[in-house]
């Protein structure tokens, strides 16, 4: 005798809620520094994204950002239950064990939402925000998930943060330390691949033959490349926004960013078993930078100054 539908049902969602969705990719960097363009590259490999009609999309990143609008408000109301924002993230260092602990929402109901978000089997999910929350969505996902880890040169992730949210470069930079930070404190013992925003600009289909061979060996099967990649009609190099050195960052930026920046960028390759590098202390002036502004103002959202490209056009900039 069949089960009736509403049965069914609930036995299905009281499973979603107890069990991890499956492994996946988490595709985790800074705001800005091209997370939606290594999302959908990977997801021309295979791992599905969220439903279409979830999709967030925006001015700034006319062919999508590739990322939930579900779980985008899921970790707004995560940080929320902090005390913080994705401008006003928690604190770094030991500070944070005691402001996570006031989050709520157990990690049962972050997997329930994810599992009805993510149907597809592997995913591939990238949040920025999620790099502030990495501890959390460890204890709700699948431990055999992997990370995508992306870092982008902090001068021009400032330079997009001040374009589309008038904040000042030296809050920017503030703001790329703390997210990297928080990130490589907790991504510990994960199969890791650190990878270069400038890698995937000069050259995507090298990113995605180096990402592609990371997800293969860590045991996920894969679209053939033949009918996969497309790679370098997806990435318009020309279309970059911002371009700095290296060697900018060494003379420009905070002497804790540049230490940063330059740990991060030795960090580039895949291990199977992510060990986060010895860090020097956060400088007080990275708080001091950020409290200028919290959860309370939020930054203001400006339209991109010249014309957005049309839908199905390559990534500008590969920015998001």
């Amino acid at each position: 005798m069949r089960a009736p539908a509403r049965v069914v049902g609930r036995v299905r969602r009281a499973v979603a809620a107890r069990v991890p969705p499956g492994p996946g990719v988490l595709v985790l960097g800074m705001h800005r520094s091209g997370t939606s363009a290594m999302t959908r590259l990977i997801n021309l490999m295979g791992p599905a994204t969220c439903s279409a009609d979830d999709m967030v999309r925006g001015p700034w990143n006319p062919t999508g950002h590739w990322e939930s609008r579900t779980l985008m408000h899921f970790d707004d109301g995560l940080l929320a239950q902090m005390g913080c924002t994705w401008w006003a993230p928690p604190p770094s260092g030991p500070a944070y064990a005691e402001w996570s602990a006031n989050i709520t929402t157990g990690p049962r109901a972050g997997r329930r939402v994810f599992a009805q978000v993510h149907t597809g089997r592997p995913w591939v999910w990238k949040d920025p925000r999620a790099c502030l929350l990495l501890p959390y969505w460890r204890q709700a996902l699948d431990r055999r998930s992997v990370a995508v880890v992306c870092v982008r040169n902090p001068l021009e992730v400032a330079s997009s943060l001040e374009k589309r949210h008038g904040l000042a470069p030296s809050f920017g930079l503030a703001l790329w330390e703390r997210y990297n930070r928080l990130l490589v404190a907790h991504v510990g013992n994960m199969a890791v691949i650190v990878t270069r925003y400038d890698d995937l600009v000069s050259d995507a289909e090298a990113w995605t033959g180096r990402t592609r061979a990371f997800l293969e060996a860590a045991g996920f099967t894969l679209r053939p490349p033949a009918t996969a990649d497309g790679a370098g009609e997806f990435v318009d190099p020309d279309m970059r926004h911002s371009s700095r050195s290296d060697d900018d960052v060494a003379k420009l930026a905070p002497s804790s960013v540049a230490s940063l920046f330059a740990t991060m960028t030795e960090l580039a390759g895949a291990t199977s078993c992510f060990v986060p590098p010895d860090i020097e202390p956060e400088d007080p002036a990275v708080a001091e930078e950020l409290a200028t502004l919290g959860p309370l103002h939020p930054p203001a959202f400006r339209t991109p100054p010249t014309g957005s490209p049309s839908p199905g056009a390559a990534v500008p900039g590969a920015d998001g």
